[in-house]
């Protein structure tokens, strides 16, 4: 703990002589460092930036599902309908992690208890949130059994057929997220302070914010399993780009001015109701597909298109209590992001059978989390 705190102390030192030589370093550092401007009947802040520990845990799931919707031609005297799915999820998880900050800056890591959502799974984030803007960056990758099924006709149909199959190997879903911010009621209300330790809301108060959102994401089946399955395609990667806005409020239940310089009698119990739509107008879409041949290498085939613009949802809750220099925060997250095309591939880049016609996707990505964290300022 103390090596960890000379550490940072020593990273920031050198921050600080570096920031001497660039203004934009410069004001960076002070963002980091200093108190910010705020409206003090409204806010209330520490006197200086401090280090904070804390320790958190989570129960989460994140999945990715598509949908290839088309018509094929059986010989029945008119098209059939068909659905090809393909999912792959984690089981609901728990995590236990730490968090370290400094100011308006922090760092995570956490690790699952008990029996793993994955075989296999990889999470980073950092966040900087501060009153009036914040970004942060969370990445994440899943190994695990998925999820394909193949639907042709409607039940009752002397050609129908429903096949479903699940893989213990081969596919894994990756995702990166860069998120930001923007509150426009900065000065009298504190977007973070059910979220972190660093700012109290003195009294109730909200804002209209604005948000942007880069996402990337893909799920992608192992070649030389895939053949065995029943999806149609083997491999799915999506970028959205998206920006949009909402409202956030913070219901103050209870507050108690400190009475000293360490923060000595500071009470304070605060809920938080976040919604933000956004349009996700970049939905960039890639499919992969293969050929295969007994003991040949399969060829990969490739279409990429752009999909149409799409309504999405990110949503958030929390409620904190600050006692003192400790602080306990409940979150809710949750995200949506969707994407749909009427012409889901490329045909001239696939090479798809020429008895599957009308091609359509639709899928998303989707995550959910509860967390749990308790922290101590310095």
């Amino acid at each position: 703990m103390k090596k960890l705190l000379i550490i940072t102390s020593l990273f920031l030192c050198m921050a600080s002589l570096q920031a001497q030589k660039s203004p934009l370093l410069k004001k960076a550092y002070q963002f980091l460092i200093q108190p910010e401007n705020v409206d003090t009947t409204s806010i209330y802040q520490p006197s200086r930036a401090c280090f904070s520990l804390g320790v958190f845990t989570t129960a989460q799931k994140a999945g990715f599902d598509v949908n290839l919707l088309f018509n094929a031609d059986m010989g029945v005297g008119k098209p059939v309908p068909g659905l090809s799915q393909f999912s792959l999820s984690e089981n609901l998880c728990d995590k236990l992690g730490f968090e370290i900050a400094y100011g308006n800056a922090s760092l995570s890591y956490s690790f699952e208890l008990g029996s793993k959502s994955a075989f296999k799974k990889n999470a980073f984030e950092f966040n900087i949130q501060g009153r009036e803007w914040g970004v942060g960056v969370e990445y994440f990758k899943i190994t695990n059994p998925f999820i394909t099924s193949l639907t042709l006709g409607e039940e009752g149909d002397e050609y129908y057929y429903h096949g479903e199959m699940v893989s213990e190997e081969g596919a894994y879903l990756r995702s990166i997220y860069i998120d930001g911010y923007y509150v426009f009621n900065n000065k009298r209300f504190a977007y973070p302070a059910a979220y972190k330790i660093g700012m109290v809301q003195r009294h109730t108060a909200s804002s209209w914010l604005v948000t942007a959102r880069y996402m990337q994401g893909e799920l992608v089946n192992n070649p030389h399993e895939s053949g065995s399955t029943y999806a149609m395609m083997d491999g799915y990667s999506t970028l959205q780009a998206s920006v949009g806005g909402g409202y956030s409020a913070n219901f103050v239940l209870w507050h108690k001015d400190p009475k000293g310089p360490r923060d000595q009698g500071l009470r304070n119990i605060t809920l938080n109701l976040t919604a933000m739509p956004v349009i996700t107008f970049a939905n960039y879409l890639k499919t992969v597909y293969h050929i295969y041949e007994l003991n040949e290498e399969s060829p990969t085939h490739v279409s990429k298109i752009w999909c149409y613009p799409m309504p999405n949802f990110i949503g958030n809750a929390a409620a904190s209590i600050t006692l003192g220099r400790f602080y306990f925060t409940a979150q809710f997250n949750y995200n949506w992001f969707y994407f749909r095309s009427d012409v889901a591939l490329n045909t001239s880049q696939i090479d798809f059978p020429n008895y599957v016609d009308d091609l359509k996707i639709k899928g998303s990505f989707h995550d959910w989390m509860l967390k749990g964290l308790l922290v101590y300022r310095f």
